[in-house]
């Protein structure tokens, strides 16, 4: 299946490439990434995430042999990763000063009746 693809959550044609001597293509949208087989033709034919563009371009372009991601999407992955880390390191320091603040307060755990 070597047609254009729609991706129907964001009504945007798909990028495409398969394996070399590989009868199974794959399509991912770029703008949400979701990523679909044509193993899977019932996800073309329900029409569910991805859809085939009934009519076709006079001069279809060549599929790349696989996508690529712009510099710009290189750039917003790698600040989204800093801003996860440095969330990840707010929420520990808050953890260690709510337990400092518990145990130098007096604030006692239950203790094991004998």
């Amino acid at each position: 299946m070597d047609l254009p693809v729609e991706c129907t959550h964001c009504k945007v044609l798909m990028t495409s490439w398969s394996a070399p001597g590989s009868p199974v293509r794959y399509y991912q949208c770029p703008f949400c990434c979701r990523t679909f087989s044509s193993a899977y033709g019932e996800v073309f034919r329900r029409r569910a995430g991805a859809r085939v563009v009934e009519h076709r371009d006079p001069a279809p372009r060549p599929a790349s042999p696989a996508p690529l991601a712009t510099p710009e999407e290189i750039r917003w992955k790698q600040l989204k990763s800093r801003a996860a880390r440095w969330f990840a390191r707010l929420e520990a320091e808050e953890e260690r000063v709510s337990a400092y603040a518990c145990a130098s307060s007096g604030a006692r755990t239950p203790s094991r009746h004998r």
